[in-house]
């Protein structure tokens, strides 16, 4: 079938007393999983995918990739766009359990089935307004846009892991990055399997040294590594759809606007350990997104 685009999103179930045990094992200690921003559920799961089929309903098949079947929910069995995957089935063994991210998308092209072109989305990113395939994918080329800036003075974690993913990649075309980097925007990204293939084939001995599942650090390369390759190959279109990013600082208020925006496009509302009051935020998030949807919750 061509012009296939299906999407990607992990999802984490934290109520569920399996996986916590599970958790706890791999991590030596109990941990309350319940309240740690990772891996808190603000209960928008099914929302996510309702705004998917009713914004792109161009989309082929929805992968919902849980840790193991404890965490299957009912509502995912009614939904016959929805497939679940287990890590085990796209994870190689010795990576499992698996409770970081940057670990199980690293094995993103190996989901059976999985389409050649693929969206993969975090479970905060909501698309709230029409999007059309083309805005992911043109001719087969993904579409996503980074901006050069400069390199950040006392770099984060987050931001330390990205100079070196940006500086391993950019290498071999001749590119290297000390003063500036590129910085991709926090929403979908457009993936074709055959660059997950490519990245590996080019850097997969330095992807399997520092691979970790249950910790992220300063050598942690993430999905945004299949972006950069696209990237500096040419094989990408530097455009992509209105997003908005809603983090801690945003008012209650704001977020609201964002989502109710009749152009809202993509919305990230990002949750970190920083958010307060994320319960009260979160039933905000869920109420606003079903009555733009008309449906309950």
């Amino acid at each position: 079938m061509e012009n296939v685009i299906d999407v990607v999103i992990p999802m984490v179930f934290p109520q569920d007393a399996e996986w916590q045990a599970e958790y706890e094992r791999a991590k030596g200690g109990a941990v309350s999983t319940l309240r740690h921003a990772r891996y808190r559920s603000w209960g928008t799961e099914r929302l996510q995918v309702e705004c998917i089929r009713k914004y792109m309903p161009w989309v082929h098949r929805i992968y919902l990739l849980l840790a193991r079947e404890s965490q299957v929910q009912e509502w995912m069995r009614d939904i016959d766009q929805c497939s679940i995957v287990f890590h085990r089935d796209f994870i190689p063994a010795e990576f499992l359990p698996c409770f970081a991210s940057p670990c199980f998308e690293m094995f993103l092209g190996r989901i059976p089935g999985l389409s050649e072109q693929f969206i993969y989305a975090n479970d905060d990113m909501f698309p709230l307004s029409p999007l059309k395939a083309e805005d992911f994918f043109v001719g087969g080329l993904p579409c996503h846009h980074f901006d050069e800036l400069p390199a950040p003075a006392g770099p984060n974690l987050f931001e330390r892991k990205c100079m070196f993913q940006l500086n391993m990649v950019g290498a071999p075309f001749g590119r290297s990055y000390k003063h500036t980097w590129l910085k991709a925007e926090h929403t979908f990204a457009p993936i074709l399997k055959a660059s997950c293939d490519e990245v590996w084939r080019r850097h997969g001995d330095e992807i399997s040294r520092y691979l970790n599942p249950l910790k992220r650090t300063d050598r942690s390369v993430n999905h945004y590594v299949y972006m950069l390759y696209q990237q500096f190959a040419g094989i990408s279109i530097d455009r992509s759809p209105r997003q908005q990013y809603i983090g801690e600082a945003k008012q209650l208020s704001d977020v609201r606007r964002a989502i109710l925006d009749p152009e809202a496009g993509i919305v990230c509302i990002n949750d970190n350990g920083s958010v307060e009051r994320w319960e009260e935020r979160a039933k905000l998030v869920r109420d606003c997104i079903a009555s733009k949807l008309n449906i309950e919750h």
